[in-house]
Formats: structure tokens, C-alpha cells, sequence
């Protein structure tokens, strides 16, 4: 091989090289991410500053905006519990607010889970089943959040009946919920990065 083609060689290795590294510059927004670099293909070609663009807006905002209100039910469960913990409402103040949001946080979610389990994850694994491992984790987390949910829930009934004021629930049901929204940060952030893209690159 002459200088030339050496030289033609090493440009054309180079230039890959680069674009291999701009592919895999675009890292899951969630700094735990439990997406392997393998997965995450049509990420890359959708990646989360187009989400919201004119070509994908109209196929990508329903499920954003479903998550959006899950996490703004979650935070406000947090907020509330946290400031009975810290003293802001009294028992009285503390029982009403959570009891008229907790059962129907709790439905829309299982309901959210249902549909996705038994229709988009299956429609989706069949779309690309290289994905499939993916979606066997965030079924796993499903499983793991509806069990928090029920422990919630369980909670929640005692809370109702409780006009006495018990400290020793209302930490328990402040527990579940900081567990049940470190659980649900990672899951919906991951969930986003493997399922927006596949909705907004898919056609019709």
C-alpha cells in the first residue's frame, strides 16, 4: 500500500472512529440507567432534544405527558408526608390531604401498568426483539412498584381509619412513598429513554 492509500486509510478509521463516538456520546438520561449501550439504537436516532420536535411531537406527548402527571402525584405525596414529618400539618390537616390522593394515585398507576404489560410492551418486544431483555426489566419493575403500591394502599386504608394521631404509620407510609419515588425516578426515566424513541420513529 502506498503513502496515499495509507493515508486515505487512516482518514476513513478516523472519521469512523469519530462517528462511533458521537453515537455513543448521547448517554440515558437517568445517571443509573439499567439500558445497555445496545439498546439504546433508536435512542440515538431520537435522542431527548428532539422529543418535542414538529416531526414527533404528535406521537411522543401522550406518553410524556402521562409520566409527567404520575411524577407530579408522586411528588405532591412526598411534599405532603414531608411536611407532617416536619411538622407543618397537624394529624387532622395530614389525613385529609393524603387520604382523598393516595387510592386514586394508586389506581392510575396500576391501570398505567396494565396497559402497558398486556398491550404496548408485547407490540413493542415484537417491533424489535432485541429489545426484549429492556422490557423484561421495566416488567420487573412494574412488579416490584405494584407491591409498594399495595403496601401503600394497605397504609393508606389504616391511615382512614386512624382519627388518633399515629406517628408510627405515618412514618411507614413516608417510607413507602420515598421508596416507591426512587423506584419510580429510575423506571419512568428509563422507560422514556427506550419507549419515546420507538413512538416517535414508528410510523403512522
Amino acid at each position: 500500500m502506498n503513502n496515499s492509500s495509507q493515508n486515505i486509510a487512516r482518514k476513513d478509521m478516523v472519521n469512523k472512529d469519530a462517528a462511533d463516538d458521537d453515537l455513543f456520546s448521547i448517554t440515558p438520561r437517568h445517571p443509573d440507567s439499567r439500558l445497555e449501550v445496545g439498546w439504546l439504537f433508536l435512542y440515538h436516532k431520537l435522542p431527548p432534544d428532539q422529543w418535542f420536535g414538529a416531526d414527533y411531537a404528535y406521537k411522543t406527548s401522550g406518553w410524556i405527558k402521562v409520566h409527567t402527571n404520575i411524577r407530579k402525584r408522586q411528588r405532591i405525596l412526598l411534599q405532603i408526608s414531608t411536611a407532617y414529618q416536619s411538622g407543618e400539618f397537624d394529624w387532622s390537616e395530614y389525613r385529609s390531604q393524603m387520604l382523598k390522593r393516595v387510592s386514586m394515585h394508586i389506581l392510575k398507576l396500576h391501570q398505567h401498568h396494565g396497559v402497558e404489560d398486556a398491550g404496548f410492551f408485547p407490540e413493542f418486544i415484537a417491533m424489535y426483539p432485541k429489545l426484549a431483555p429492556a422490557f423484561e426489566i421495566l416488567g420487573c419493575d412494574h412488579e416490584r412498584l405494584d407491591a409498594l403500591l399495595d403496601e401503600l394502599q394497605e397504609q393508606n386504608d389504616l391511615l382512614a381509619r386512624s382519627e388518633i394521631e399515629d406517628k408510627a404509620l405515618a412514618e411507614q407510609l413516608h417510607q413507602t412513598l420515598v421508596d416507591a419515588t426512587d423506584l419510580l425516578s429510575q423506571h419512568l426515566t428509563d422507560e422514556e429513554d427506550l419507549v419515546i424513541p420507538i413512538l416517535g420513529l414508528r410510523q403512522g
